[in-house]
């Protein structure tokens, strides 16, 4: 059965669900890197988790846009 609601609303939605699991990768991509459980021989750790942490601060960013914009989800 697909998702009741208007098109915009199930729009929202799905980048609603899109920016939260971006964001939820890039964490635990950064836990993995603070805990060591990374492939040895990786040298750039901070240079790593800087990047995991742009993408998550980019996630955030884009859901409070879209919400402040478009919706209250």
């Amino acid at each position: 059965m697909r998702e009741a609601g208007t098109i915009r609303e199930r729009i929202f939605n799905a980048l609603i669900q899109k920016y939260k699991a971006d964001g939820e990768a890039a964490l635990v991509k950064i836990d993995a890197l603070l805990r060591g459980e990374v492939v040895p021989g990786h040298e750039d750790i901070l240079g790593s988790i800087d990047k995991q942490l742009a993408k998550l601060a980019f996630a955030e960013e884009k859901m409070a846009t879209l919400r402040r914009h478009y919706g209250t989800n």
